[in-house]
């Protein structure tokens, strides 16, 4: 009786913690795949889900201790433990990838990177990079140096991109790369390495990261001479004497 018992005891842990994965999974499948409806929904949906999740992990770490025999116990318990620890793994991934955005492979950095200033990056070769952001507050900056062959594209994406400027350096600009006014208000890069060339010939990108959800199409450079709030803006400059292409990231 006692054998008997414990073979129930791992399969009823088992079957309680792999039922709680699957509803956590299909309410998963649900938020991110089907659903577009009120977001007041989703957030308590999404917070079912994580208690799901955490109490099928141990229910199924409990039968996996207590297991003695029965097979199929042990089958849904581990798939239970299992499911959970791959996505807590992925979420703690997932975090430090947001909170050290930069720190990262160069190939993901140049792809995340890319999408920010709507270029490919791929065929870029890292000759810098320089990453302060520290983790929950995101706060920081992010300075990179990429070199581009003769034979890459890279030009010719930029010169298709109406959101590349091949016109005068703005004012804000000028304060930020050259520190050309020693009383400006936007000397915000305090690292010597991060250096921008004095160059006549290149093409300047700008977006405001704080505003992009609500305005994206705001990539004047302006705002940062009278903004007094925290800053979220990337900028880049392609020289087009040397072939590289030079990124500054700010985050406060």
């Amino acid at each position: 009786m006692e054998k008997i018992s414990l073979q129930n005891r791992t399969f009823i842990l088992g079957l309680i913690s792999f039922l709680l994965s699957l509803t956590y999974i299909l309410i998963c499948i649900y938020v991110f795949l089907i659903s577009k409806k009120n977001s007041v929904v989703i957030t308590i949906l999404i917070r079912v889900s994580v208690v799901l999740m955490l109490f099928s992990f141990v229910f199924g770490t409990i039968g996996l201790i207590k297991a003695k025999k029965g097979l199929l116990g042990k089958i849904l318990c581990s798939i239970s433990v299992s499911l959970a620890g791959i996505i807590i793994l992925s979420c703690i991934l997932m975090f430090l990838e947001i909170a050290y955005p930069h720190k990262i492979s160069k190939k993901k950095d140049l792809e995340r990177t890319g999408k920010i200033i709507e270029l490919d990056l791929t065929d870029g070769k890292y000759l810098q990079r320089i990453e302060t952001h520290c983790g929950l507050l995101y706060k920081g900056d992010y300075y990179a140096k990429i070199k581009f062959s003769e034979n890459s594209n890279i030009l010719k994406l930029i010169k298709e991109n109406p959101n590349w400027k091949d016109s005068d350096l703005p004012k804000s600009l000028l304060f930020l790369f050259y520190d050309t006014e020693p009383e400006d208000n936007i000397n915000f890069i305090h690292d010597k390495r991060m250096v921008f060339p004095k160059t006549k010939n290149y093409y300047y990108y700008f977006i405001n990261r704080l505003d992009e959800f609500e305005n994206p199409e705001n990539k004047n450079p302006d705002f940062i001479l009278h903004w007094k709030y925290s800053f979220n803006f990337t900028v880049a400059l392609f020289d087009l004497d040397s072939n590289v292409l030079y990124i500054y990231e700010l985050d406060t």
